[in-house]
């Protein structure tokens, strides 16, 4: 997903599809291979919960935002975590045979110093 993709989306008033890609980023983000600490890590079976409730905390952040009604500004978020639900199911466990995206790691700056393997020195 390219940044100018999620803009558009915004742009244009797509909510759906913009908050379904961010849930979708936000579950990858927490899966446990991702650098974030342990602690954060979102086990398999809790994932489908989470983006359930992002979807709901993207409805109602769209109803005080805009003044959408309740009713449809949780319908919404809900399609929007459905939406990511399946995004994953049809691109990762279909598509890629359940092989992730990776997670770009932060690059090394040339002026750090390299990282010295335990027990060498």
């Amino acid at each position: 997903m390219n940044i100018d993709d999620l803009v558009a989306m915004l742009a244009e008033h797509r909510w759906v599809a913009a908050c379904a890609l961010v849930i979708g980023a936000i579950v990858r983000v927490l899966k446990s291979d991702s650098p974030l600490p342990e602690w954060l890590h979102v086990s398999k079976e809790r994932r489908p919960w989470l983006a359930m409730a992002l979807g709901i905390v993207a409805g109602v952040l769209e109803a005080i935002a805009g003044g959408t009604p309740w009713a449809r500004a949780l319908a919404e978020g809900l399609a929007a975590a459905l939406l990511a639900i399946a995004g994953h199911e049809v691109v990762i466990e279909k598509a890629r045979g359940g092989k992730e995206i990776p997670i770009p790691l932060a690059r090394k700056r040339d002026d750090e110093a390299p990282d010295i393997p335990k027990g060498s020195a």
